[in-house]
């Protein structure tokens, strides 16, 4: 039989019909998002807020009963070493034979104070000395190409902070003497007839008025907070953090501190982290356990000169690094039982790839197995996509 060019197009038509009602039917490819899997630098940072406080401060009590005259010196004035910071009349008729005994102990207690003061300064003194000798010897070899730079760097810090230990220890023993001048003022208030003797208090340190409790003239208890010294340059920062972020933080942890009012980020350094936590109640009205880490600012003075005591931070701590990790974005990553899993794009297909993750910062995941560097993954996979599943990129 004869084919005529009729029976050609009708065929033709026919077959041609059918493939656009096949294609019509077949699923439509999803739509996706996809990145590369790179090696690059990955941080993993705890960031919490906290506050600047004075490292070093004193609270200036009244060392009897009695009527404190108005202070004549306001917050933020500097005050000098032994300077007189306010005058108190004792109350004779208000001091029994306990509250004499109280005097005499406080006055035991602060010469034992003192020369617990004196041991922690002679060690610290010795700590610097070892400190800075370790830093010279470390130093010389880095000039002779030998040590390291971390090796130098870790010996820097060392050498600072032995030097900030031993400047504490000092302002802690020029406390205790204090305390015994305090206390000997307080034993010399029993004896005196009729109170006419006025008791001069003065400055243990010098530094600047933190804090001014009583103002004015007025009767006061024994033990009454007064006024507050503190040095200003040993701003430090605490920060409460959750305990299970705490336990990742250890003395020595790198600090970022930013958004402090400032575009400029300083450098800091885990000092302490204290051994108890505490409960708190968060503002959604959930019990948290906090634990208070102390942060010592090593950025010259220079940079947060407008810092003061109380001052609002962020506080970002590095607790770990890595320049040449295998990573993708923590969106592209599901759980699969005990493993993780992740869509990759072949041939316009998607395909799952069972992984093994490692640390993550919230953005981006590290890939310990399973994956290569230049790989194709899906960022944001749904419910619509499976193994084998047809994809269109559109980044």
């Amino acid at each position: 039989m004869k084919i005529t060019k009729k029976q050609l197009f009708i065929s033709a038509f026919s077959i041609l019909v059918v493939l656009l009602v096949v294609w019509g039917f077949l699923p439509s490819p999803v739509p996706v998002t996809v990145d590369q899997a790179r090696v690059a630098p990955l941080e993993v940072t705890i960031e919490e807020e906290g506050k600047t406080q004075v490292a070093d401060r004193y609270t200036i009590s009244a060392p009897v009963t009695g009527y404190v005259l108005r202070i004549q010196h306001e917050v933020g004035d500097t005050v000098a070493a032994n300077q007189e910071l306010f005058q108190i009349q004792p109350v004779p008729d208000l001091i029994s034979a306990r509250q004499r005994e109280i005097a005499q102990s406080q006055f035991e207690a602060a010469k034992y104070r003192r020369q617990q003061a004196m041991e922690h300064l002679n060690l610290s003194g010795e700590e610097k000395r070892l400190a800075d000798l370790e830093l010279q010897r470390i130093q010389n070899l880095f000039d002779e190409g030998i040590g390291s730079e971390q090796g130098l760097d870790n010996a820097k810090l060392a050498a600072r902070r032995a030097a900030a230990q031993k400047a504490s220890a000092e302002f802690s023993l020029n406390i205790a003497e204090h305390e015994i001048q305090a206390a000997k003022s307080a034993l010399r208030s029993f004896q005196a007839s009729g109170g006419g003797e006025q008791i001069s208090i003065r400055a243990p340190v010098g530094g600047h008025l933190l804090k001014i409790h009583q103002k004015s003239e007025g009767t006061v208890q024994a033990g009454t907070p007064i006024l507050e010294i503190g040095d200003p340059l040993s701003l430090e920062i605490k920060a409460d953090l959750l305990s299970a972020d705490a336990v990742q933080v250890r003395r020595g942890t790198a600090v970022r501190i930013k958004r402090w009012g400032s575009d400029t980020i300083l450098d800091g350094v885990v000092r302490v982290v204290e051994p108890s936590g505490y409960t708190r109640i968060s503002a959604l009205g959930v019990e948290e356990q906090r634990v208070p880490v102390v942060v010592d600012i090593l950025s010259s003075r220079q940079q947060w000169q407008a810092l003061g005591d109380g001052y609002r931070v962020v506080a970002e701590f590095i607790i770990w690094q890595g320049d040449n990790v295998l990573q993708v974005p923590s969106s592209s990553l599901f759980r699969m039982d005990e493993e993780w899993g992740l869509f990759l794009v072949d041939g316009g297909s998607a395909r799952l790839r069972r992984v093994e993750a490692g640390r993550q910062n919230g953005l981006h995941t590290q890939i310990v197995n399973g994956l290569a560097k230049g790989e194709t993954v899906l960022t944001h996979p749904d419910e619509r996509i499976e193994d084998g599943v047809r994809v269109e990129i559109r980044n």
